[in-house]
């Protein structure tokens, strides 16, 4: 976070550091190397792996410089002018430059506003500062820049709807409590916006599937237990007992003996010769 003491005092010293009504060469200055150091690198340090954006922030460093160098040569109105447009062009290379989901982006809308709002231009300002709020509600300087501008045109319970809103986004920000109070705000400060959890994620619930229509039954099929009909067939045999001499060598245990079957052969082929014909 920016030690905002340490970067008063850089702010105050770009503004003296050069005489004003004087055009002053475009390199940066020592003042300025140390502003740009704090306030443009220190401010998005935890993105400087983004080296793809990151490459454009001198242009940055050139909005914030000649907007502070414009304020020292007011009294120029050609120096004032130029250093104006400087100031604009170097946010819009950023904003030409950069990716969409650039962390730094914000801020550079609301440069460009306050330089705007310097050159006279308050709509666009407005514009700027709104789209910095739109893309970062966490963005402070947004709101409090908005509601300035509502409050010098006249509507202040519109500037004092602004802080409110930013209050909702950004409770803790002392900026934007003492605004609230000046513009006729009262205690307790707005409730901020509750934070909406991610809705867990549902599980695919399977879809009934209909029992098919207009097949044949089929017979339910039956378990045999091998082991237990191994062990019927030999209760069986334990008690018909052991088979006599008569029948062990037939293949057949309940057909009759060999010699009963030899004899009713014969039998059967003696009473087929007697019958008359």
């Amino acid at each position: 976070m920016l030690d905002e003491k340490k970067l008063g005092v850089l702010l105050a010293l770009a503004v003296l550091a050069a005489p004003a009504g004087a055009v002053e060469p475009f390199a940066r200055t020592q003042q300025e190397e140390a502003l740009c150091s704090t306030y443009v690198y220190g401010a998005g340090a935890k993105d400087r792996g983004n080296r793809r954006d990151w490459q454009h922030m001198h242009h940055y460093c050139d909005c914030i410089r000649f907007r502070y160098r414009a304020i020292r040569t007011m009294g120029d109105k050609t120096t004032f002018r130029y250093n104006l447009e400087s100031a604009i062009d170097g946010c819009d290379y950023v904003l030409q430059h950069t990716t969409q989901a650039f962390s730094m982006r914000p801020k550079v809308h609301v440069d460009k506003g306050r330089a705007l709002k310097l050159k006279g231009d308050k709509t666009l300002a407005a514009q700027e500062f709104s789209t910095a709020i739109e893309t970062d509600p966490t963005e402070v300087n947004a709101f409090n820049e908005l509601s300035l501008l509502q409050e010098e045109g006249g509507k202040k319970a519109e500037a004092r709807e602004t802080i409110a809103r930013g209050l909702r986004h950004n409770p803790e920000a002392t900026l934007l409590q003492k605004r609230y109070l000046e513009l006729g705000g009262k205690k307790p400060f707005p409730e901020p916006i509750a934070r909406v959890e991610p809705a867990p994620e549902k599980k695919a619930v399977e879809p009934d599937v209909p029992e098919p229509q207009g097949l044949p039954p089929v017979d339910p099929v039956i378990q045999v237990d091998a082991d237990a009909e191994q062990r019927d067939k030999s209760s069986e045999g334990e008690q018909a007992g052991p088979p006599d001499a008569a029948s062990a060598g037939r293949s057949c245990r309940f057909c009759p003996p060999e010699e009963i079957q030899r004899r009713w052969v014969e039998s059967f082929k003696s009473t087929q010769e007697k019958k008359p014909e």
